[in-house]
Parts: structure tokens; sequence; C-alpha cells
């Protein structure tokens, strides 16, 4: 791609990993509402050892939606507290806490329609994370309700809807913008709730009856605004782009394999606005686990074993590049690293990526389906270059770290008292693969992926070469072993907040 000036790319860097000045981080994407933030973070940290944590309290339950902080406060959900072992839960709790201290302030129930399993890959009813104002907080619980409260605890006005999950996903995070709170939901009708399960979903064929869509309701008064003209996937996540007119727009899709589907597959910009469909690209084999990143110029997807780009104006193809085939993988061999060129990788015939995708500056991040590796696209050239990670770090106090390579350690799947939270056997798993990940998160010139087992792969996300130098650190949110997440890390006023299935912790100021 040519520029006219030597100016419009810096003005365009500019906006991608600037898109906000804000010490609040209103909702799980960010004040920016694309996981990208001006500013500086610790890059080195470790729960399991304490070090530079600033606070950590206990969480009732396990939960999967990301920290909010705004107004000095910060709000988090989790599953309702149990007595026992439990595999299945409804009720959600939305608690408020001090964000200097971690001292909670007040906890308010968030009833559900249906009951789910807790702590799975895909989602509990908890995968929807708050959003925030300075003056108000909504929590969504993804059962089928939500519930808006002043900063005090105050019940503003709440919503309640038979939810359709024929395989409920956490991908789906609200969205605040311009005083609306947008999220995914079917359109309001009398639903049998059979349909709600993954089991009374199969047989529904193609009914646009039973497809998602996104709505927005204004945050103040709970009134439906618009419903979004493009249905969209329960697997995507929809993110803000601004276009380059300066309006807002809203990336969705559809694509995934669970039915009803909605179709034909694809991807669709809706004006943030009003919902109204800007344009509609089908896209053959699109799988829509993925988040709906562009920038003020294109958007950026994975289909099958290739990279795509599209015109975010027109929604015209610009760039297919194989993630396969001639690419720069660094690996590590025999207990060093090396980088090989022009080489071809394996990938699963899975999707490449489950929402670990995010694209900043000219690259575009994942974390691969298959195999422990870090990938990138630069979305100009079309260069595809793969980092080897290890899949854990054992870390503890006065011991050395030990890099597990292959295989990690099964989670204990409990929560904070102690209690087994889970079902499905997967969930202890190491959340590469078949799993809804946590997306990354950019602070000014740093990358931030988190996995479902608690670590934090931390890069320098616009190094010239993609090796190990890359690689500022591993970090971590707990014990390996003992720590399980599916939450994107939050950032405020220089402190990184994070959550697990055990615990609420803030991490500390920056060096």
């Amino acid at each position: 791609m040519r520029f006219l000036t030597t100016l419009a790319p810096l003005l365009v860097v500019h906006l991608l990993i600037c898109p906000a000045r804000c010490d609040d981080w209103v909702q799980a994407a960010g004040p920016g509402g694309n996981f990208i933030v001006e500013g500086k973070a610790p890059l080195r940290f470790s729960v399991a050892r304490d070090e530079a944590v600033r606070w950590r309290v206990p969480l009732p339950n396990t939960g999967q939606g990301s920290v909010i902080v705004s107004g000095g406060r910060v709000f988090v959900a989790s599953h309702a507290p149990t007595k026992e072992d439990a595999e299945t839960g409804s009720l959600v709790i939305g608690q408020c806490f001090d964000a200097s201290t971690g001292k909670e302030l007040w906890r308010r129930g968030i009833p559900g329609v249906r009951v789910t399993d807790l702590s799975s890959l895909f989602s509990d009813n908890t995968a929807a994370s708050p959003v925030a104002d300075g003056e108000r907080v909504c929590f969504t619980n993804v059962g089928g309700s939500m519930k808006c409260f002043d900063f005090d605890g105050k019940e503003l006005w709440s919503k309640k809807w038979i939810p359709f999950g024929r395989h409920h996903s956490r991908q789906h995070e609200p969205i605040l913008h311009e005083g609306k709170v947008i999220v995914v939901r079917v359109k309001p009708s009398d639903l049998d709730p059979k349909v709600t399960t993954k089991g009374g979903a199969k047989p529904l064929g193609r009914d646009r009856a039973y497809w998602t869509w996104l709505h927005a309701y204004d945050f103040k008064t709970g009134k439906l605004v618009w419903t979004g003209s493009s249905g969209t996937s329960i697997h995507a996540t929809p993110l803000l782009s601004r276009r380059a007119n300066g309006s807002a727009a809203i990336l969705t899709a559809r694509g995934g394999g669970h039915k009803p589907p909605e179709e034909p597959y694809g991807i669709s910009l809706l004006d943030a606005f009003d919902g109204k469909t800007i344009w509609d690209r089908d896209v053959k084999g699109y799988a829509s686990h993925q988040n709906g990143c562009s920038n003020s110029e294109l958007t950026a997807l994975f289909v099958g074993e290739n990279h795509q780009t599209i015109d975010l104006k027109t929604g015209e193809s610009r760039q297919t590049v194989s993630l396969s085939k001639g690419v720069q993988v660094c690996r590590q061999i025999d207990g060093r690293y090396v980088t090989e060129f022009d080489r071809k990788l394996a990938v699963s015939k899975k999707p490449i990526t489950y929402q670990s995708n995010l694209l900043v500056g000219d690259y575009h991040y994942f974390r691969t389906f298959s195999g422990f590796y870090i990938g990138r696209v630069h979305v100009t050239t079309g260069k595809v270059e793969y980092l080897e990670v290890p899949v854990q770090v054992l870390r503890q106090k006065n011991t050395e770290d030990e890099m597990l390579w292959q295989k990690a350690r099964p989670n204990d799947m409990r929560n904070a008292q102690g209690f087994l939270a889970t079902q499905d056997k997967r969930n202890a798993g190491n959340g590469w693969g078949h799993c809804s990940a946590a997306s990354p998160t950019v602070i000014g010139e740093h990358l931030y992926i988190p996995t479902m087992i608690g670590m934090v792969y931390v890069l320098k996300w616009n190094a010239p070469i993609f090796d190990e130098n890359a690689l500022v650190s591993i970090s971590d949110l707990g014990p390996a072993g003992k720590t399980w997440t599916l939450s994107s890390l939050s950032y405020s006023d220089g402190l990184i907040y994070a959550r697990t299935m055990k615990e609420l912790i803030c991490i500390g100021r920056a060096d």
C-alpha cells in the first residue's frame, strides 16, 4: 500500500495505538472499544510469587467477565456463592470495589433465566463484562437479563429476555458508545425456553426467529434505541472501529457451525449510531470465532488457512496470504531459539485462532489453535511470522522458573472457598485450541496476551523482528495448576486489573 504523503501513515498509526486518553476502563475492550490504549504498565509480574501485586481480594465464586474501572470504582461479576462443589449455576453477583484499596463497597444479584455450566471454556452466565460511565454501571447475565445501578448500588432499570444459547459463548462483550449499551440477544419474541439449550437448538434449521442481533439501549433509561439490521453470530466478537470520515462503526460477523446458522457466512459493518448496515460481505468458509478487528482503512480476518484484508470503506477484498506456506518461524530447538525462513507450518482443520486476535499498527496478532505459537501478519506486506512460546511456567517463591513446552499442569478448578466450580473436564486444560480465549490488550508499546491457565505473554508489538527478543516476559496471574481465567486484562492509571476463578487482582504501578 502506498500513501500520498509521508504524514498519512504517521496519523494512521497514531489513531490505531492512541484511541483515547482516559484513566477509566469503561468496558471490556477499553475506552476505545478495541482493546488498545495509551499508557505504561508493569511489564513483569508474578501473582504466584506476589511480585508487583498492589492488592488482591477473594471473589465469591467463578466468573469470566473482565474487570471494569470507572470513577475510582472497580466492577466485576461472579456466579453466586455455593456451599459445596457445583457444576451449574444461574444467579450472577455484581460487585463494586474501591479501586485504591480493593475494599468491597456493595454487591447486587442479577438473576438469570437459564441455568448454565460453570467455568466453561466457552462461556457461562458471567461471560459478559459490566460497562460503566462514571455515574452508573450495567451488569449483564448472559442467562437472560441485565440490571443498571448507580454507583451507590441503587437499581435504575432492568431488562429480561429468553436467552438463546445453542452454544452459549463468551465472545459477545457489551459495548458502551455515546450513551448506549450495546448487547447481543435474540429479538423480543415468545421463544420456547426449550430452544435456549444446546440440545434444544439442534433441529431449528435456519429460521431467522432464532438469530441473534445487536441491540442498543439508552444507558440512562434502558429504552431500546436500535436493533442491528444485520445478524451476528454467537461466536463473533463485534468491536468498535473508526472510519476514515471519523464516524464510529461496529464490525460484526456470521459463521460458526452451530444451529441455526446466521447466513450467509461473512462480515458486516454497522453504523454505531443507528445499527444500520453500511455493507455486508459474504465470506465462504468463514468461522466467526474471532475478534472483529479493523482500523480506519481495513479489516483483517482469518479464513481457513488464509489471512484476508478487506477495505473498510467498500467491503471489497484487498489481499489474501497463506498462514501456513512461506512463513517465518522462530522456534525452540534443544534449549535455544532458532529462526527459520520460508517454512511450511502445519495448521489445524479448525479455525487457526479463537478470539485471541488483535490488530495494532500494521500487525494482526493471534495465538494459534495447534502448537504453542504466537503469530502476526503484517497487513500491508503480507509477511507472516510465528514465535513459539512455553505453554506454562512453573513458578514459586525462592525457586527458579521451570518452562513447560508441550504440556501444562491441569487446573484444580476450585474457587476461593475451595469448592469445585465446573462441569466439563476440558475446562481444566491449557486454554489453547478449542477454547473461547480472552482477547489480548495493548498498553502503549506492549501487547499483553493472557491464557486460561493464567500465563500472560508480554511482547513489544512493534518489534521489527519477531523472535525471542520481542518477548519481554512471561508473567502470571497465580500458581500453576491453581489459576483459571477467561478474562482480558484491564488498565487504568498505570495499573493492571485482572480476575481469576479465585480472586480479583490489582497489579502495581510501572517503574
